[in-house]
């Protein structure tokens, strides 16, 4: 199972370069950072375009390393204490 992926985590685009996850669930944190989710944004201006199947938050999958995002990007970091499918 991939670690989801939290707030301020670090996402190399292939368009724009090094950057991170911007913005997340608010309500939901994991050492205080917010819990990422498909339609959520990089710091370049990428969108989150994939997510758990089995996970959800406010009707949006869970964000997991090797999600994808709207820049041909793959999410490669996460926090390895929380494994979701």
């Amino acid at each position: 199972m991939p670690a989801i992926v939290l707030l301020g985590h670090s996402h190399h685009c292939p368009t724009c370069g090094p950057t991170t996850v911007d913005s997340g669930a608010d309500s939901f944190t994991v050492n205080g950072r917010a819990i990422a989710r498909l339609g959520d944004t990089l710091g370049c201006g990428a969108t989150i375009t994939s997510g758990s199947p089995s996970m959800t938050i406010g009707g949006h999958p869970v964000a997991r390393v090797g999600d994808s995002t709207d820049h041909g990007g793959t999410l490669e970091n996460g926090d390895a204490s929380w494994l979701v499918d």
